[in-house]
């Protein structure tokens, strides 16, 4: 007798199957993110955003500010605990955008420090549910490759747990791809440019996509075509992206301009801007490093090596298609096998290069075979040398997956995963560099949760102390990774002897009797700062260095 009962049609099964792999995604970051400590992340920029909310919220101000409680006796904030501080009137600013910061601030006096991190695992979310709906644009069936292949082996993984807008920015860009890559009209459009646009006010380096992807479109004659075609759509996905870029410049100026705020916020963006371009050579050895490199290192060797990794990958996976089994695919494969395994008998630590970190980017390189896909495969490779030449110097070593090109890696990604779904099977090639892409998406999972566990433990230590107890840090970065401690301390920096000396005056006519100081263990004698004297010396480890932790009291 046949069953009696609603049926369920293909559209409600795959809503259905779409919510179980979000509940089934979230649950990884969240993991990721308990396994880890909150309270600290990937890199000191995090805690400078953090430092700010918690001071926002404690001292209950809009203004995007962090203080100083040391302003009457060092007014220039020459010593201000959070290295990169701007001051602007009487206003102590460290972020560079404020968005996180006020989407952040509910989150905060809701949940603390693991309450913001609900901010980049939305964004990883949206990366992966939009790079599905985009592999379905380009021809895929299912999109369910592209979905876990971002989501969860590359490394919107990594950044679902850290405080950054790098994982939003991600999952807005490739949704205001496949958008504008529908069929569709003024509308759709129009919410292509508002994804495109909040993109950009989250990541200033997506602004350099949405140019790339308008060149991609006039090179790739049927799209150009299209959009002449349609001169509303073109109007529509204008004004979209304009919207959120206008509203966050008005936003900024009701918000924080009267305060003098704003100032110090447009003033380090636009710093970055005009350095743009200085320093060629700099740039491309940075560049190379973030597109390609497999070792924190920039030294050339490693950087040479990186390029090799990448064209043996492609070169396996261009085999591979053709079923070609000769010499230069075995040499090919075994340099890749080689390499990743290097790289992990190294030690956990940063892979700072896109292709690196997110492997199946290198199968999207040689796979662009409608109109769309060339549109994506051109805005993803023409932005690279874009991005160089605008991206910030220096400090690129200690990142994961080249942070300014997460939105070149993500497109080539999904274009791989089409190539994949459409094989219908892993072969020998893909399969290789699917299984790299797991196990270094793991071993950046691992690195996250040592390094967030290391910074909180030491940072815990140094806190460890009497509330009237000032912390002196030798190391100039270090009170930024405090940023979830912000407060509950009086921290200064100092990094030579020279300031030292300087913060003592600092001291004494604030009436400290009591003074930690924090640097690197050294075989020299301890840090002097005139008018204390040494009470003990501890120890404490930071990512494999010992720091030293001297008490010193008032003479």
């Amino acid at each position: 007798m046949p069953e009696v009962g609603p049926r369920r049609g293909p559209a409600v099964d795959e809503r259905g199957r779409l919510a179980a792999s979000l509940a089934a995604l979230a649950v990884l970051y969240v993991l990721l993110i308990g396994l880890g400590d909150a309270r600290a992340w990937s890199g000191s920029d995090a805690g400078g955003k953090v430092a700010t909310i918690r001071y926002m919220a404690e001292h209950h101000t809009l203004v995007p500010e962090v203080g100083y409680w040391a302003s009457a006796q060092d007014p220039a904030g020459t010593f201000h605990p959070l290295v990169k501080t701007t001051l602007v009137g009487h206003r102590f600013i460290q972020v560079t955008t404020f968005p996180f910061v006020y989407i952040g601030l509910p989150l905060w006096r809701l949940w603390g420090a693991k309450g913001v991190l609900v901010l980049p695992v939305i964004g990883s979310l949206l990366a992966a549910v939009s790079a599905r709906r985009l592999a379905r644009v380009l021809g895929a069936t299912k999109g369910w490759w592209a979905f876990w292949l971002v989501g969860a082996a590359s490394p919107m993984l990594f950044y679902s747990a850290d405080f950054w807008e790098h994982s939003m920015g991600v999952g807005l860009a490739l949704l205001a791809v496949s958008l504008a890559l529908e069929e569709g009209g003024p509308l759709k459009a129009a919410a292509a440019g508002l994804a495109a646009g909040t993109a950009g006010v989250l990541r200033a380096d997506v602004l350099v996509y949405i140019a790339a992807a308008g060149v991609a479109i006039l090179i790739v004659g049927r799209t150009r075509r299209w959009w002449f075609a349609h001169p509303a759509r073109a109007v529509a996905i204008t004004s979209g992206a304009l919207v959120p870029l206008v509203a966050s410049r008005v936003a900024e100026h009701v918000l924080v301009a009267s305060s003098g705020a704003r100032a110090g916020i447009a003033g380090r963006s636009v710093g970055a801007v005009s350095q743009a371009g200085s320093m060629l050579p700099q740039r491309v050895r940075d560049g190379v490093l973030t597109t390609v490199g497999l070792f924190a290192d920039d030294s050339s060797k490693y950087l040479v090596l990186g390029a090799v990794v990448l064209g043996a990958m492609v070169i396996l996976v261009v085999n591979g298609r053709r079923a070609e089994d000769g010499v230069v695919t075995k040499a090919a494969f075994a340099t890749v096998v080689a390499a990743y395994a290097a790289r992990l008998a190294g030690g956990i630590g940063f892979v700072p290069g896109m292709f690196a970190a997110g492997p199946v980017s290198s199968v999207g390189v040689i796979e662009a075979r409608t109109p769309q896909a060339r549109v994506v495969l051109i805005t993803a490779l023409l932005a690279i040398p874009a991005v160089w030449y605008f991206q910030w110097q220096g400090e690129l070593i200690p990142q994961w997956g080249g942070r300014y090109l997460l939105v070149s890696g993500a497109l080539l990604a999904v274009l791989g995963a089409v190539a994949i779904e459409r094989a219908g099977r892993l072969n020998a090639a893909t399969g290789v560099v699917v299984l790299a892409a797991v196990v270094i998406t793991g071993f950046g999972a691992v690195w996250h949760v040592q390094r967030t566990r290391s910074v909180a433990h030491a940072v815990s230590r140094i806190e460890a102390v009497p509330a009237d107890v000032v912390v002196v840090s030798e190391l100039d970065h270090l009170g930024r990774e405090a940023g979830a401690w912000y407060g509950r301390h009086r921290w200064l920096t100092a990094s030579s002897a020279a300031q030292l000396e300087a913060v003592g005056a600092i001291l004494r006519a604030s009436q400290v009797t009591q003074v930690e100081v924090v640097g690197l263990e050294r075989s020299s004698a301890p840090a002097v700062i005139p008018g204390y004297g040494q009470v003990s010396v501890d120890h404490v480890d930071f990512l494999g260095f010992p720091l030293r932790l001297t008490m010193l009291n008032a003479r």
